[in-house]
């Protein structure tokens, strides 16, 4: 009986090891599909209008930054601070983030708010390796940016 029930289950695995590299559960056109939709995905991210506010905390492995914004509409979410040049120092010293966030379905159609409404933040955590003779940072919106200095 036991071994019954042991021939079963090894081959109840076999089977699903065996599906594992069927087309039926992957297929190229799965990975264009995937590809397509975090391109549409990296195409409803917008800038904020302008950066008002960055903080730099410091944590027990690298450093923490906070900074405030204001959306260009109502509903924006998901903020970001996108480092440029792939998080490397530039030449002047600093390290610069775009401030980005999703808009929402345009469907929706909510409108641009007040400056209260469309308020935003983004958080980021950055390891002390990655920020070795960095002298301060800067973050980038419509309007400008800010920059602190360390």
């Amino acid at each position: 009986m036991r071994t019954g029930i042991a021939l079963a289950r090894a081959a109840a695995i076999a089977a699903a090891l065996g599906l594992g590299g069927c087309s039926l559960f992957s297929s190229d056109d799965d990975s264009e599909a995937v590809a397509a939709e975090e391109a549409a995905s990296s195409a409803r991210f917008a800038p904020v209008e302008a950066v008002l506010h960055i903080e730099i905390g410091r944590t027990r492995n690298g450093y923490a930054i906070t900074a405030r914004g204001i959306a260009p509409g109502v509903g924006f979410g998901a903020p970001e601070l996108r480092a440029r040049r792939d998080g490397k120092m530039g030449p002047d010293g600093f390290v610069d983030f775009d401030f980005i966030a999703q808009a929402p379905d345009p469907s929706l159609n909510l409108g641009e708010g007040s400056a209260s409404a469309r308020a935003i933040r983004a958080d980021l955590l950055v390891p002390t390796r990655e920020f070795a003779g960095v002298i301060g940072i800067r973050i980038h919106g419509v309007s400008g940016g800010l920059q602190m200095t360390f």
